[in-house]
């Protein structure tokens, strides 16, 4: 049949000829063939189109529909050779045939020729809607062959049978340690057609993954599914589908883990929800940052990607579209926000890429506001299938998926199974360690509820806030590359003041866990010693007394404390190392001393209850022999004074 085909090539440029000038006989064959395509039976069809071509060789028609019998049967390198041939015949006779022709090439991975035929398409139709299909995908063909021909580093691992059981599990979430993969599992019983979705958590030890928990309060006989989890894991928000209580088809819920279980969920209400569909949600690590997908009027394509954030009484505020940098005319969704609160992955099917959905990321700029133009993240990450979504590990090094594909048999499989794989460096978040903290009172050791705010030195911005629960537990990450400002305040205590560097690039990143103990401060009246803390967020030019802007935090932060208690008294005392003359570090201790207290004094409190001291280097806490120990010799220390 090849060897027919490549006969017909040879054949000269005889003049195309039409339906009209065929013969009787050829008449009858033609129309027999095409009696055989519209009873769908393709074999015959083939059969007879190919004894009209054998009686008249410069038919275009003819190879047009024997052409598209092929495309039907999947014999695509004849159905390329048929159109091919139309087209030398009588290149002007029908542009759809350049459109079958590129859908052939296409099936063949000749995505650049396939390309090149839409374009000449695109020229010579008078189709607008075909028209402008047509030009969606010749971007992604010029894409995919580029892609394809510098494919991305890949190689998928299963994440184990704990896991993957058998039924399709998919949407995996990381937890910010790393410790707990949070999944979607769909059981299907015989006979079901669509199955049981519920959300599930696998705990990791010393030997990997090794069981998996159901969510025992967020599951019910309903379907759940689509979720996020704050980072120390006390709020999840899902989506449920044809509730009761729902404002459209699918809604977004929300469940608190209180007393070591999920409250019952509840509905989160019109000011999230719409009346068409809402799904797909991703949380800040501390909660306070919602982005989703949703339908609702005001969308660009068909979903786009929404935010919500809360306002300072914790409730969510009216949400509001990505833009058009982000969302397309096509679907967006699947959002991922990485705990680094800057880089989000998401999937679309309306930007360039390997087709259908694919996977991309996008970066936040919080100085200019705006978001990065996403970037796809390649081939074979991205296929020509659908890609569902992806979460990363907080050190942007691991990636997490679900798949239908088994990569050790390259086979396709009847359910979702979910594989890890190293995300290659070009597409990582920005790098990040995190701080778990335990809220406690320093003298009975009874936890406490607490407010934690961290700030980013260099912006201002605050990164993170949370009110804890009265465990008083939190997680909160630290992207790299930062200098950052806590506090931890609880009421009728002292607040707690710590500071993490992560400008040095080489010192690994490693987790901060806290123990922070709070001192009462109305114990502080019958204790027998005052109480002395590091006001460690208070920062000064080197070798000079003037305070550098980033101290404004932990100022505010005295200032506000000594606002509520008013007959509160302090002292001020700078510290500094050995290095250079004693009477110099002398009278540098005592002027920084006095600039702390001369800008509380300006921010409205009275010089009656401040008083200051210079100590210079009498009084080291730490080895003066290290850059890191002078460093810490390098203090300003606040005592409250017994009244």
């Amino acid at each position: 049949m090849m060897l027919a085909l490549i006969h017909l090539y040879q054949i000269g440029s005889c003049q195309a000829v039409q339906t009209s000038g065929l013969s009787a006989k050829e008449k009858k064959v033609y129309e027999e063939a095409k009696t055989f395509a519209q009873n769908k039976k393709t074999e015959k069809s083939i059969t007879a189109f190919r004894k009209v071509l054998n009686m008249q060789p410069n038919f275009t028609e003819g190879y047009l529909r024997l052409g598209s019998q092929y495309y039907i049967s999947k014999d695509f390198i004849q159905a390329e050779a048929a159109f091919l041939k139309a087209i030398q015949l009588d290149s002007l006779y029908d542009a759809e045939m350049f459109y079958s022709l590129a859908q052939t090439q296409v099936e063949l991975d000749k995505y650049l020729e396939a390309a090149n035929h839409l374009t000449t398409y695109c020229r010579l139709s008078s189709n607008e809607k075909k028209i402008e299909r047509a030009q969606k995908q010749i971007l992604d063909l010029r894409f995919m062959d580029d892609a394809i021909k510098h494919p991305v580093p890949f190689k998928p691992s299963n994440v184990g049978a704990v896991i993957n059981s058998g039924n399709s599990v998919y949407s995996p979430l990381i937890s910010v340690d790393g410790q707990f993969l949070i999944f979607t599992k769909n059981v299907k019983n015989p006979g079901d057609f669509i199955g049981q979705e519920d959300i599930y958590m696998a705990v990791k030890d010393s030997m990997g993954w090794s069981k998996t928990i159901p969510m025992s309060g967020v599951n019910t006989v309903q379907n759940e599914g689509a979720f996020t989890i704050s980072g120390d894991g006390s709020y999840i928000v899902f989506t449920a589908c044809d509730r009761r209580e729902s404002f459209g088809s699918c809604d977004l819920y929300y469940s608190m883990f209180i007393d070591d279980r999920w409250t019952k969920p509840i509905n989160m209400g019109k000011v999230v929800n719409s009346v068409t569909w809402d799904s797909h949600p991703t949380l800040s690590v501390d909660g306070r940052t919602m982005i989703f997908s949703s339908r609702r009027k005001g969308s660009i394509g068909g979903s786009d990607l929404w935010m919500t954030q809360k306002d300072e009484k914790g409730s969510w505020m009216q949400p509001w579209n990505l833009g058009s940098t982000i969302n397309t005319e096509g679907d967006d969704e699947s959002p991922f926000l990485h705990p680094d609160g800057q880089t989000l992955y998401f999937r679309s099917n309306g930007r360039p890429g390997m087709g259908n959905f694919d996977i991309y990321y996008a970066r936040y700029d919080y100085e200019k506001e705006t978001w990065s133009e996403p970037v796809n993240l390649g081939y074979p990450i991205n296929t020509e299938g659908n890609e569902g979504s992806l979460t990363v590990s907080l050190d942007g090094k691991t990636a997490w998926y679900a798949s239908d594909k088994d990569y050790e048999k390259d086979l396709l499989l009847d359910h979702l199974n979910i594989y890890s794989f190293e995300l290659y460096e070009g597409v990582r978040p920005i790098p990040s360690t995190y701080v778990k903290g335990y809220i406690s009172d320093i003298q009975t050791k009874k936890t406490l509820a607490g407010a934690v705010e961290i700030v980013d030195l260099s912006t201002g911005k605050t990164i993170f806030k949370v009110k804890t629960g009265q465990d008083g537990h939190f997680v909160a990450a630290l992207p790299s590359k930062k200098q950052y400002a806590c506090k931890v305040e609880a009421n009728q205590y002292v607040f707690y003041s710590q500071q993490f560097d992560l400008k040095n690039e080489n010192q690994g990143l490693l987790p901060y866990i806290l123990d922070i103990g709070l001192s009462p401060i109305p114990n502080l009246q019958a204790a027998k010693e005052d109480h002395s803390m590091i006001l460690r967020n208070v920062f000064f030019i080197t070798g000079s007394s003037e305070l550098l802007e980033q101290s404004a935090f932990e100022i505010q932060t005295i200032v506000r404390m000594m606002n509520d208690y008013p007959a509160m008294k302090i002292k001020i005392i700078g510290h500094t190392d050995n290095i250079g003359n004693e009477k110099d570090n002398q009278l540098l201790s005592e002027k920084r001393a006095k600039s702390v207290s001369d800008e509380l004094i300006h921010k409205g409190i009275a010089a009656e209850r401040i008083s200051y001291e210079g100590k210079g280097a009498s009084q080291p806490i730490s080895d003066n022999q290290t850059p890191e120990g002078r460093s810490q010799n390098r203090r300003t220390e606040m005592i409250i004074f017994n009244q």
